[in-house]
């Protein structure tokens, strides 16, 4: 109704002006009657009203379609109404029946994607296993060297997998009640020959009381990413990585804090976002964007708070604020 009188809002100024100009011709030519004025004004006001009536009636669904936030097949009538309602309605139809076979044929094309490239992932993670048996002797500098690859290649790998699952967490979603240093831990062993590598070592401050209930995997993975990240960007030699996590009024707030070169003020607002690497993208050129953004993803799903504060050179800290119902 809104929308049909916005819509006419000329049509009622030019009615305006019309009845004003009859009663100025009458006045000009001798009818100075207020009766008259009255009645000429009571006839526009009667008439165009009458017009109003009718034309809301004859578009009232083309107004009512305007209006409405969602198409539902089912609510098209291409024979009722006006001519031109039909004719409208008759075109959204067609072009919903178009919009509706181009989605389904882009569907399906993101579901083979999705197929192909999970497929990939599984049939490249067996090669590689193999490699890391085969690169078990440290001793060996070239062996060892491989092996960095290799574990740049497994990160790769596990980035790629668990992106293709964020489409479909709700299916690959288990509830498990455990405790949170048993996850941490978890994540820190696997990261273990990256913490070597890199001569930091991992600090973990948490209650072993403090259980919830989540997804390990997920969880697993969320900390593995932060871990990656607080090594890649810890160059100094013997720092910690600290993982510390404690009790709040609503749940616990786990936090993991590096002392590396640091995040730019800048691109703080930014580092969740897909692809985005920032000042530090350009220092290191392995660096991909995709950590954090999956990590904001994961814990949107499970229904944390995530947040950072870092400062440059001093390091940067992740806080995770995990929800737990009593």
């Amino acid at each position: 109704m809104r929308l049909f009188f916005r819509s006419h809002l000329s049509f009622l100024l030019f009615t305006l002006i019309l009845s004003l100009f009859t009663i100025g011709l009458f006045w000009l030519d001798g009818y100075k009657s207020v009766r008259l004025i009255i009645y000429v004004l009571f006839l526009w006001v009667v008439l165009g009203a009458l017009f109003l009536t009718i034309r809301y009636f004859g578009y009232r669904r083309v107004f009512k379609r305007l209006e409405q936030a969602s198409v539902i097949a089912s609510e098209f009538h291409p024979n009722e109404g006006s001519s031109f309602s039909q004719a409208f309605e008759s075109y959204l139809a067609q072009q919903y029946h178009a919009y509706q076979v181009d989605l389904q044929k882009w569907r399906a094309k993101d579901t083979d994607r999705n197929i192909f490239i999970n497929q990939w992932v599984h049939q490249m993670k067996t090669p590689v296993s193999v490699i890391e048996l085969m690169t078990q002797n440290q001793s060996d500098p070239t062996l060892r060297s491989i092996q960095e690859e290799t574990d740049k290649i497994k990160q790769g790998l596990d980035t790629v997998l668990y992106t293709l699952r964020l489409e479909t967490f709700e299916n690959d979603f288990v509830v498990e009640h455990t405790d949170l240093k048993t996850l941490a831990t978890e994540a820190i062993n696997e990261h273990k020959r990256l913490f070597i590598r890199h001569h930091l070592y991992p600090k973990v401050e948490i209650d072993p009381d403090l259980f919830l209930e989540t997804d390990k995997k997920w969880f697993v993975f969320l900390l593995g990413q932060l871990l990656s990240n607080a090594i890649k960007y810890s160059p100094q030699k013997g720092s910690n990585v600290e993982i510390t996590a404690i009790t709040e009024a609503t749940g616990y707030l786990l936090t993991i804090q590096d002392y590396g070169i640091g995040i730019e003020k800048s691109d703080l607002p930014r580092v969740f976002r897909p692809f985005f690497t920032g000042e530090n993208g350009r220092k290191y050129q392995h660096s991909t964007g995709m950590g954090l953004f999956l990590v904001s993803e994961i814990c949107q799903k499970l229904g944390y708070q995530l947040s950072i504060e870092s400062e440059i050179g001093s390091g940067t800290t992740i806080l995770i604020r995990i929800p737990i119902q009593k």
